[in-house]
């Protein structure tokens, strides 16, 4: 059967495209090569590039310590940062008196100077575009942004959000997603089948008397009744993972330990660090150019990534190691394979889900780097292999993953 042949269910990568906006060459194609200039126009003159501001999207439960996390952010960084409250944030109500909304735009016109080269402000809207707006009169006042998302946000959207706007020129761009984790409740969180925890911390959307669509509260629904949280989700896509308030388990090594298995069963390919106070050193969660094009930055990230054994598979993290390619076809072939896990949501007859991926794929001197988030894809021209990367990787995180189903299919694309 060609996989293929039906493209009906191929989801959109770019939705309600500005009216003015002109499709460059080459950003319809899949691969991109990271070092080549889609320009071959010889008459039009220099531009000058215009600075690009890296996102940083901080995600975690409420409680879980994002606020101080931010405070001690802006406190000790050396960087002129924009930090963005989500309207519904945990410490949004802060700062609603000192500024003003346009219900037209759903953006904050007015930053809030925080006196130590920070700015700071809140948003009804997380898209690309109000944060464009509101860095735009900011410019040369901004190096870095901090956007906080509200505790029971799933930031997979936003990230992809970010992700797909860079690829068309946006002046932000998306540096990675670090998760904050409250140590002392993280575990029955987790374990909460049915939401009974959740609903008496007040973690469940329907009943916090925000604005959720729909869509949004079918989906929380469904994800309690599998016993899946928006913990789980903020865990599964995130760069970097902060397993915050260690002093409220007493700072205990065997407990932090366990605890920190049990997040590796569900992403494995980030580093967890140990905080209280949200005190971490910055180069650890800021810089991290976790969708880049770079085989040097996914390398680190993907030698420490390895299978583990855990009895609760509903979300997990799953390695595929295979062989460098000796012919260029078989990249085709692997996006085939991965056209249809990401797309279908299907591996071997099984429905899945996948949250995010990341890989290297290598054939002689052609190395191209794999990065995903849910049904969104790319498979990047990168040049350099890193000397960790011996074979091929691929690596998944997602629900209901069995890692037999992924091999037996990617070794049916590759006919081996």
């Amino acid at each position: 059967m060609d996989h293929m042949d039906d493209m009906d269910d191929i989801p959109d990568l770019v939705e309600e495209l500005p009216p003015d906006f002109t499709v460059k060459p080459s950003y319809l194609a899949t691969v991109t090569d990271a070092h080549t200039s889609t320009d071959t126009s010889t008459d039009a003159p220099p531009v000058e590039a215009k600075r690009r501001i890296p996102v940083t999207i901080v995600t975690g439960y409420l409680g879980s310590g994002k606020s101080t996390l931010l405070d001690m952010v802006g406190r000790t960084s050396n960087k002129r940062l924009a930090i963005i409250l989500n309207e519904f944030g945990d410490t949004a109500a802060i700062e609603k008196s000192v500024t003003i909304q346009d219900d037209k735009n759903g953006a904050v016109q007015e930053w809030l100077d925080l006196g130590n080269g920070c700015l700071c402000c809140t948003v009804k809207d997380n898209g690309v575009v109000a944060i464009e707006n509101l860095v735009e009169s900011s410019r040369d006042r901004i190096d870095h942004i901090l956007l906080e998302t509200t505790g029971v946000a799933d930031p997979a959207p936003i990230a992809k959000m970010f992700w797909l706007d860079d690829a068309l020129a946006s002046s932000v761009y998306i540096d990675g997603v670090v998760t904050v984790v409250d140590a002392a409740n993280i575990a029955k969180c987790l374990e909460d089948v049915g939401g009974h925890w959740h609903r008496a911390h007040g973690h469940v959307v329907s009943e916090l008397g925000v604005d959720a669509t729909p869509e949004e509260s079918a989906r929380e629904a469904q994800l309690l009744h599998e016993g899946l949280t928006t913990a789980h989700l903020q865990i599964a896509v995130a760069d970097c993972i902060l397993l915050n308030k260690a002093d409220l388990v007493g700072h205990d090594p065997e407990a932090i330990d366990a605890i920190a298995a049990r997040i590796k069963h569900i992403n494995a390919s980030s580093p967890i660090y140990t905080t209280s106070f949200g005190d971490i050193a910055l180069d650890k969660i800021l810089d991290l150019h976790a969708f880049e094009a770079s085989s040097a930055k996914i390398s680190s990230s993907l030698a420490a990534t390895t299978d583990l054994v855990y009895h609760d598979d509903r979300i997990s993290t799953v390695s595929l190691d295979f062989p460098f390619f000796e012919a260029p076809t078989s990249f085709a072939q692997v996006e085939s394979f991965l056209q249809k896990v990401l797309w279908e949501n299907s591996v071997a007859g099984r429905s899945v889900e996948i949250h995010r991926l990341k890989g290297i794929l290598v054939c002689g001197d052609d190395v191209r780097v794999v990065q995903g988030v849910r049904d969104t894809y790319e498979v990047i021209e990168n040049g350099t292999l890193h000397p960790d990367i011996k074979q091929n990787k691929l690596v998944f995180i997602g629900k209901d993953l069995v890692k037999t189903d992924l091999v037996k299919e990617l070794h049916l694309f590759l006919h081996v």
